[in-house]
């Protein structure tokens, strides 16, 4: 359960317990698309698809191997979104040298914004998007893999600080709308096979530029 920092600690401790206590590959494929727009809709969909991926590379990264790798399962609306944002704001998340605590900070002032009935756009954030393209990419969801799609680049940038593991890549992965038992396999869904093939495609190429947004084996811009 990514939106629960006892599951992920669990889980840790089953690795460590059962498995040697280390980590060759981390996939994170954990997404929720709330048709909701309320304040814990919000909080929801941050909890899982990001707060939960930040917190589940935290505590794992410890034990990956070198050569390793993390893929965190993103989308292209995290790119739509960004389209969306206002320039400053797009500036800020685009910078090179931007922080996860900086990253973190704009999420809270959106949660923050919403939490006192404020128009999102006020800290830079469209309202149209925040509220979904259609039933499925519903409210937040791309504001959220956005979040992800940003915090994997700062990730990859900022590895070797904090860890021992030598040429980690990190990606972000968009493995395109799949038709699965959690949408009732719905029509015009890529299927699942598909979709994982980016996702290992992540995985298994050699000299990957690290840092970056992929599907179907080709790179996706931020923005």
């Amino acid at each position: 359960d990514k939106s629960s920092k006892k599951s992920i600690e669990q889980a840790k401790e089953e690795l460590q317990n059962k498995y040697g206590g280390h980590l060759d590959v981390l996939i994170n494929n954990a997404g929720i698309a709330l048709n909701d727009s309320s304040l814990k809709a919000l909080k929801d969909t941050f909890d899982t698809n990001f707060y939960g991926v930040k917190y589940m590379n935290d505590t794992m990264s410890p034990i990956l191997r070198d050569d390793g790798r993390i893929v965190n399962v993103s989308s292209s609306v995290g790119t739509m979104a960004m389209r969306e944002c206002s320039q400053d704001l797009k500036t800020k998340f685009l910078d090179p040298n931007l922080t996860d605590n900086q990253l973190e900070q704009s999420f809270a002032e959106l949660i923050k914004t919403v939490e006192e009935g404020k128009d999102p756009k006020t800290v830079g954030f469209n309202p149209l998007i925040l509220q979904g393209l259609n039933n499925f990419f519903a409210s937040y969801y791309g504001a959220s893999k956005l979040g992800v799609n940003i915090l994997t680049r700062i990730e990859a940038r900022d590895w070797e600080k904090k860890y021992s593991a030598k040429n980690v890549i990190i990606s972000a992965v968009c493995p395109g709308f799949c038709a699965t038992d959690i949408n009732d396999n719905a029509q015009g869904g890529r299927s699942a096979e598909l979709g994982a093939d980016s996702i290992l495609h992540a995985v298994y190429t050699e000299n990957l530029e690290n840092g970056q947004f992929w599907r179907d084996g080709s790179q996706l811009p931020l923005e």
